[in-house]
């Protein structure tokens, strides 16, 4: 029995840690989960999973050795045998903790080429380090290890592709659809539904560029943007300028994305930068065709031309016609909607889990 230790920045109560909790092998691989920030929602959620939970109070940003040493201390008194850790702090810490208590130290990369387009040469000369000093890196999709092997310079056979997965959302009952329905006020006209942190890096901007071909077409089709993030008042500002404040509503954060994804027609992502695609795959499992770009590890989420369409990265024109091509022959987007339930069984929690302890085991 070898006790796992993941690390994260933040406390936030995430589905993904989560999955890591039910579908643990206990009695192999125990897990504890804990976070660099002071303790929160991550480790209450973590109590009621009955997974050991730890916080090691750090501050934000650069406050490593402190961290670091609070870590490895924790290593050395709950005999750790792998440090796993997930975004970049935590695995700039975990790998000196690691070295410290003197414990392998494996991580999942999270993002893809986000900071090589935006030019963060530093972020991703320590990403690079960071790798390259790692007993394994988990890359979530092929894109994500070509970047990580072509960009940084880390050895292939050092990181091995764990797609991410996650349990498949509960259906939503009728009641609830109309109830969502209902309150937004939404008649029969077809609906186009977001689900994205609101960052230039999900592509928002292009969605705009695309959405009035597709206004000529269906002139009462409404755009439904579910999640907050940094960038909302420039997007906001971009709708408004381009006169579809008409069309295009923001949600905020909302608890019944899976009765907004049911009552739909289509979910799009038109994302400058992904890793893998979350929405893509809660999109696909609950029956629902995508409209993606090319970008990152989508195309390996969503099967083009079978589960939804794809469109080259940036590229409006190509994003309107796909959006147009679904929203225009429902028989066929209820095929992709089906192929999607069908291909979401790929990415579950259960297989990420395993493909984890998979890399613990080869360490």
């Amino acid at each position: 029995m070898t006790t796992v230790c993941h690390l994260i920045d933040a406390n936030g109560d995430t589905a993904y840690f989560r999955t890591i909790a039910r579908h643990q092998d206990r009695a192999r691989w125990p897990v504890m989960v804990g976070s660099v920030a002071p303790g929160g929602p991550l480790q209450e959620a973590m109590a009621l999973l009955d997974t050991p939970t730890f916080a090691l109070d750090g501050a934000p940003g650069w406050s490593g050795v402190t961290v670091a040493r609070r870590l490895a201390a924790l290593l050395r008194e709950r005999s750790v045998g792998v440090v796993h850790a997930h975004c970049f702090f935590p695995t700039l810490w975990g790998l000196l903790a690691a070295r410290l208590a003197r414990v392998p130290f494996v991580f999942t990369r999270h993002h893809s080429d986000h900071h090589l387009r935006l030019g963060k040469r530093w972020h991703t000369r320590v990403d690079g380090w960071s790798a390259r000093r790692a007993a394994r890196a988990i890359a979530v999709s092929e894109a994500t290890r070509r970047i990580m092997v072509e960009e940084e310079g880390v050895p292939a056979a050092r990181v091995a592709v764990v797609w991410n997965g996650q349990d498949p959302p509960r259906p939503p009952a009728a009641p609830e659809i109309e109830d969502a329905r209902a309150s937004l006020g939404l008649d029969g006209a077809p609906v186009c539904l977001v689900v994205a942190r609101l960052h230039e890096e999900k592509g928002h901007a292009v969605l705009w560029r695309a959405l009035p071909d597709v206004l000529r077409d269906l002139p009462g089709l409404q755009v439904l943007c579910a999640g907050d993030g940094p960038h909302r008042g420039r997007i906001e500002t971009e709708v408004r300028s381009l006169g579809l404040q008409g069309s295009v509503r923001f949600l905020g954060q909302r608890a019944d994305v899976p009765a907004l994804v049911a009552l739909s027609s289509l979910v799009v992502l038109p994302s400058l930068a992904e890793s893998f695609g979350l929405a893509a795959l809660e999109a696909m499992s609950l029956g629902r065709p995508v409209v993606a770009s090319r970008a990152g590890g989508l195309p390996e989420v969503v099967a083009d031309g079978e589960t939804g369409l794809l469109a080259d990265v940036g590229d409006a024109a190509g994003l309107a016609q796909a959006m147009r091509t679904v929203l225009r022959d429902p028989a066929r987007a209820a095929a992709m909607g089906e192929a999607g339930r069908r291909r979401a069984s790929l990415f579950t929690g259960e297989r990420m889990v395993r493909g984890y302890e998979a890399v613990y085991a080869g360490l």
